[in-house]
């Protein structure tokens, strides 16, 4: 029996100043799909003058989309379908990932790190939405992402139970893009001697496991003095020091948090982030994961 048909749909911000930047990712694609849906929402909110204009904005946006579907069909070889829709932003987009069945969404945050002294979300109502609300994994990248052939995987652990899902995960994707995984857990309980022998023997374990699918695997145990508000950027800064071109998280941290926010280290991961983050929700959420 052959394998089902992977599904990416690629919402688009036609206005992004990222869009040119994301032509860089587009040969990733082939690893990671047979399909994508390339899809732009007009916000029903936005009012036109009159119904020529209208038609006209339409009509633009329409030829802006469907080369864009063409440059990516050119680069990949991908089966490639363009559609618009009218509604409002996150609704539309989690409606088209349920009705296209697709395996993962693929969207711009609009954050800039730059804004790390503000107080406000730059994630962006849209894409934080959808992170905390689709039941697929979600690929997203800021303002300053460098987006890149994906050549290392970095896979933050602790000890919690969902463990071993987000190593299965990170096999998996590593094989279809022909990746390593660096391993990395953040110890910042500095009084407990236990807890840094568990994360040491945890390491160890997912690295012989990692290895058994003969995949390149590294592990690194940082020593964070900051307390655990500081793991995050800890993470991230071990990233940025191991050229890591992908970072795969969970964006709850557990099961009964408030339905409008996710999991504080997930948002500061996708908030300051400067490579690529996949977000995946535990299996334990009832939703089903896979890349």
């Amino acid at each position: 029996m052959s394998a089902p048909k992977q599904t990416v749909l690629l919402p688009i911000d036609l206005a992004d100043e990222t869009l040119p930047r994301l032509k860089v990712s587009y040969p990733n694609l082939k690893y990671l799909a047979d399909n994508v849906v390339v899809m732009y929402v007009f916000d029903k909110r936005v009012l036109f003058s009159s119904e020529e204009e209208r038609s006209a904005e339409i009509f633009k946006r329409e030829s802006q989309l469907s080369e864009i579907a063409e440059d990516i069909r050119s680069k990949t070889g991908l089966e490639v379908k363009h559609i618009l829709q009218s509604g409002k932003p996150a609704d539309e987009i989690l409606n088209a990932a349920e009705s296209y069945n697709a395996s993962m969404i693929a969207i711009s945050t609009h954050t800039n790190p730059d804004d790390s002294h503000t107080h406000r979300n730059p994630i962006g109502s849209t894409a934080n939405r959808i992170i905390r609300s689709s039941k697929i994994p979600v690929f997203s990248f800021n303002g300053n992402v460098k987006l890149q052939k994906i050549r290392k995987i970095l896979l933050p652990l602790d000890l919690t139970v969902e463990t071993r899902q987000k190593v299965t995960n990170a096999i998996q994707m590593a094989k279809k893009l022909h990746a390593s995984i660096a391993v990395v857990s953040v110890f910042y309980s500095l009084k407990h001697d236990d807890i840094k022998e568990h994360l040491e023997e945890q390491l160890k374990q997912v690295k012989e496991f990692i290895n058994e699918d003969n995949i390149h695997c590294t592990t690194k145990l940082i020593e964070e003095g900051g307390g655990a508000k500081m793991v995050s950027h800890a993470i991230l800064n071990y990233a940025e020091k191991e050229n890591a071109n992908l970072i795969m998280i969970m964006t709850q941290q557990e099961n009964k948090l408030v339905e409008f926010f996710m999991g504080s280290s997930a948002q500061t991961m996708i908030r300051f982030s400067k490579i690529p983050i996949l977000s995946i929700l535990p299996r334990e959420l009832g939703f089903v994961v896979g890349v």
